[in-house]
């Protein structure tokens, strides 16, 4: 992921170490961007018919909940699925796997926040659409290192 906008589209983020100095350079300047324009106009609809998918197999509130704000305040929705919650399908003994394949038909993006090390890299490698880590397990939570 690079300064050229083209890296970073349809791209899943495993990792820090995949952002460039440059890229990283252009994250921070979109980011700023991104504050100016919900400080004076709240958002625009540059996600409108955009649909995301936050899917949590253990809490984190304001993780879930800044993606969810960031991707509404772009005019996109957000489906939420509470996966360790009682009406997941993995009380049932759907896979990770299975669950992510079946979400990705319904939205453009899914972010992922899984309890164990390693298991957000191994979606990354099955999925068709971009999968950004939220964390898992002891692992790397790179939107939170930024």
């Amino acid at each position: 992921l690079t300064d050229e906008p083209s890296t970073w589209h349809g791209s899943s983020l495993l990792s820090v170490t995949q952002i460039t100095p440059e890229g990283l350079s252009l994250l921070m300047k979109t980011s700023q961007e991104m504050r100016k324009l919900v400080q004076s106009k709240g958002g625009d609809s540059r996600l409108q018919h955009r649909l995301l998918a936050t899917i949590f197999y253990e809490a984190s509130t304001r993780t879930s909940c800044s993606f969810q704000a960031a991707f509404k305040r772009l005019g996109g929705d957000v489906i939420h699925v509470d996966a360790g919650g009682s009406t997941s399908s993995t009380k049932k003994g759907e896979s990770l796997s299975d669950t992510i394949r079946c979400l990705e038909c319904y939205v453009d993006l899914s972010v992922l926040r899984h309890p164990v090390n390693g298991s957000v890299g191994e979606v990354i490698q099955k999925c068709c659409k971009p999968v950004l880590n939220a964390g898992d397990g002891t692992g790397e939570h790179p939107t939170q290192a930024l």
